[in-house]
């Protein structure tokens, strides 16, 4: 993000047009303009409050923003305890007893003493008058600048020095960690941890309140079930290595890696590892697997897996298989080579500062550059859109400017107009894809009760786009559900179709013998108990009539601010069996792994283990169990904060 301005509407809110009133997405605090948002943000101006909840580097980009935009305001100090942490304001003090927070600016200088008695005052440069305080609060700020800048320093040489990634320091454990540090003011002289501490005393610690969080997390599955996911990869070695993760409502746990090198050929072996895992989390709580992939041993496993195991459901990670669908739709033969001409006018344009100046001079605010996005395969397409949107304007651009050899070749096919119709009909063939994806990756949304209504919801966005002629809509659609039919669909996304009210008691819900046999198909599967089995039929009329405690639960204002999940908790006591049968179902995720982004070097060097003594090899497997759900704990609070 060096280097580059941020969007300010990426962090505020428009709530009233009329009187320009923004919210700030970080802290929730209303103001006047979007102007004053980013000296909010960015902790500058002496009449701005700044905002206490946004991380420090998008603090300092807006800092950096806006007095480069306005240098002559002034920057506001935030402190944590003794530390500078970038701007803003110090944290209030604690009074004695009542814990009530005093700021800096409501203490009455009239009742701070300085010294004994009166000095003789000083002037300034203009002649003026200074006071003793006035210069030694200037003096004391003049000296915690410098020793905020020393801290700072030494803080940045450590993470250089041990290649720590950056965004360790969004952290909430690395802001606690100075808060804790400097308790006290200072006064307080604490004992820096070594690498025997670290290893020793501190890591049993940590192990045993990371034990007790996945302790927790565990015993929700009995209500909500969880869904395993495989994050696979292969190393530097070589080695075919898969971490597992189990994923639940109440946030996800690291469960352990395997080396398949060896049996990655050998369907049965690989299935024994995950029965064997099944097992261990219990069968009776898993629901379903998510794979990260659908070719190699993981595909391999995956088909035999769904054609001979009915204890548990597997899928595929919804991002993936949208990435499928986007790779087979640019692969077309309607639109060859139309992603690689793309790609070279955006590198043109990018690595030539000349050329680039000229964009933007005819660009009128139509920004080519694509902004970083959660998934990167959809990166050359959002750029196919950004430079369709700039058609006209780099045409102008070329028409205007002396190109070298590589522009006069990229100018002849943007004069092209059936390149310019190629790039439409991509444009309009992905764009429903890719904005579906962004709507089921929310936080929101990311439950698998959403998934077969909103491909059904692409599908049709695509028909429109070119206007409902069969033979432009027909091929993308046959691509979609070759992947949908594939990998993708199961009875268990029919399932949460049914079960999820904003869709079943919408007008529109499509009541076909898919919907009934799948249903029929996840009962038997999750519920074993046959008396139970013949509960949930009975109770299913109550829901699909909306009698009882479904009359109310059933109209549209009542279901569209509450989570699926939620709704059966709350609504559908009258009918427990069925409700807990419901909870189960849409309280599982439809994305894999990769939404958590795990580091594998851990896991590479604990399952590189040959020379290692059983206590050294235990020692490892404690500190990937905690480093890996610690880092799994971060990921979940940061999105709740999301949604």
């Amino acid at each position: 993000m060096a280097g580059q301005d941020m969007d300010i509407h990426e962090h505020g809110v428009c709530v009233d047009k009329k009187k320009y009133r923004v919210k700030c997405n970080h802290c929730g605090k209303e103001m006047q303009s979007w102007s004053r948002l980013k000296c909010h943000l960015g902790s500058v101006g002496h009449d701005v409050t700044p905002c206490d909840e946004v991380s420090l580097t998008v603090r300092e980009m807006f800092h950096d923003m806006v007095m480069k935009e306005k240098p002559s305001l002034t920057p506001v100090k935030r402190v944590i305890g003794e530390v500078r942490m970038g701007n803003g304001h110090k944290r209030g003090r604690k009074q004695d007893s009542s814990s009530k927070s005093v700021s800096p600016e409501n203490v009455n200088p009239a009742k701070v003493q300085v010294g004994n008695g009166h000095k003789r005052g000083r002037k300034d440069s203009s002649g003026k008058s200074v006071s003793p305080e006035t210069v030694n609060t200037g003096a004391e700020a003049n000296k915690q600048d410098l020793l905020s800048r020393k801290s700072q320093m030494s803080i940045g040489r450590f993470f250089y020095e041990f290649c720590i990634d950056f965004s360790a320091v969004d952290s909430p454990f690395f802001e606690e960690m100075l808060r804790v540090t400097n308790e006290g003011g200072g006064q307080i002289r604490h004992t820096l941890p070594n690498s025997h501490d670290l290893n020793g005393w501190m890591l049993q610690e940590t192990l045993k309140e990371v034990q007790d969080h996945v302790k927790n997390i565990k015993e929700s599955w009995a209500i909500t079930g969880c869904s395993i996911l495989l994050d696979a990869w292969v190393d530097q070695k070589g080695r075919d290595l898969v971490a597992f993760v189990a994923d639940c409502p109440a946030g996800p746990v690291y469960l352990i890696s395997f080396d398949v090198t060896g049996i990655k050929n050998d369907v049965n072996a690989l299935t024994s590892v995950v029965d064997g895992l099944l097992e261990e989390v219990g069968v009776h709580n898993v629901i379903q697997i998510i794979a990260c992939s659908t070719s190699g041993w993981v595909g391999e496993l995956g088909k035999s897996f769904a054609g001979n195991n009915n204890k548990v459901f597997w899928s595929v990670s919804i991002s993936h298989c949208f990435e499928l669908m986007l790779v087979k739709i640019g692969e077309m033969d309607s639109f060859g080579g139309i992603l690689d001409k793309v790609n070279n006018i955006s590198e043109f344009v990018n690595n030539n500062p000349a050329v680039w100046k000229l964009f933007e001079d005819h660009s009128n605010g139509i920004d080519m550059a694509v902004s970083s996005s959660e998934f990167e395969f959809v990166m050359p397409y959002l750029t196919l859109e950004n430079i369709f949107k700039a058609k006209n304007k780099l045409a102008a651009m070329f028409a205007s400017s002396d190109c070298n050899k590589e522009g006069i070749k990229i100018s002849k096919f943007m004069k092209d107009s059936s390149f310019w119709e190629s790039v439409e009909r991509l444009v309009k063939s992905t764009s429903p894809l890719i904005r579906g994806l962004l709507l089921l990756s929310t936080a929101n949304n990311q439950h698998l009760g959403y998934i077969y209504d909103t491909m059904d919801g692409i599908k049709d966005s695509i028909a429109r786009e070119f206007n409902h002629e069969e033979l432009c809509y027909k091929p993308l659609w046959d691509v979609i559900d070759e992947v949908w039919n594939k990998h993708l669909h199961s009875h268990l996304h029919v399932t949460g179709y049914f079960l999820n009210p904003a869709a079943f008691y919408s007008t529109d819900f499509n009541s076909d013998p898919e919907v009934t046999i799948g249903f029929i198909s996840s009962l038997v599967r999750i519920v074993k108990e046959c008396h139970i089995q013949a509960k949930i039929s009975t109770q299913l009329e109550m829901y699909t009539l909306g009698k009882d405690c479904f009359n109310e639960a059933s109209h549209a204002d009542l279901i569209s601010e509450i989570a699926p999940a939620e709704w059966w908790a709350q609504k559908a006591s009258q009918c427990p069996e069925l409700q807990s049968f419901a909870i189960k179902i849409l309280s599982q995720t439809c994305e894999g792994a990769s939404r958590y982004k795990l580091k594998r070097s851990l896991a590479e060097q604990l399952l590189l283990t040959e020379g290692l003594s059983r206590r050294e090899k235990k020692h490892l497997e404690e500190l990937a169990f905690v480093h890996y759900n610690l880092h799994l704990q971060s990921c979940k609070a940061k999105l709740s904060e999301e949604q």
